[in-house]
């Protein structure tokens, strides 16, 4: 479990983002390796998702300096392209405080009961998929965690 840091503001980022190739799952378990010792040294915790044919969706949330500083270097990253914000907001709880970095490489299958995701599966549609909801993309994701008791890569 992820501790925030006591006595500073915590902030929720999710963001969508399209990946400028597609990952095999050993290159996946590569790079969430890195990503959890960092987010564990920097009191994050979140859940990503990919939907295997490019497709990222992840919410990181923590001390909001350091939530900030990682989103920037996400955008940053040459790995993926599109990074879109879907929502930053303040928040007292975690919503994903066990995970350092929950994931799961989603099938179709896996999202054809989610309302709006199979949107998510589709590239071509990635650009519209911003909704009028704020919390669209942290009501999805935490909704995944719900439902899911297997993650791939806790």
């Amino acid at each position: 479990m992820i501790n925030a840091k006591e006595g500073f503001p915590m902030i929720s980022v999710a963001y969508i983002s399209k990946a400028e190739k597609k990952f095999s799952t050993p290159e996946l378990i590569k790079m969430l390796d890195s990503f959890r010792k960092n987010n564990e040294k920097d009191s994050i915790s979140g859940v990503l998702l990919y939907n295997g044919a490019g497709t990222f969706i992840q919410v990181i949330e923590g001390n909001e300096t350091s939530v900030d500083t990682l989103y920037q270097k996400i955008k940053r990253d040459t790995r993926h392209s599109k990074v879109t914000c879907l929502r930053r907001a303040q928040i007292t709880n975690r919503s994903f405080s066990e995970w350092r970095m929950g994931f799961r490489k989603l099938s179709n299958d896996e999202l054809v009961d989610a309302s709006k995701m199979t949107i998510f599966m589709d590239d071509d549609k990635l650009e519209h998929f911003l909704s009028d909801d704020t919390d669209f993309a942290l009501k999805v994701l935490t909704n995944f965690k719900n439902k899911t008791q297997e993650l791939i890569f806790e």
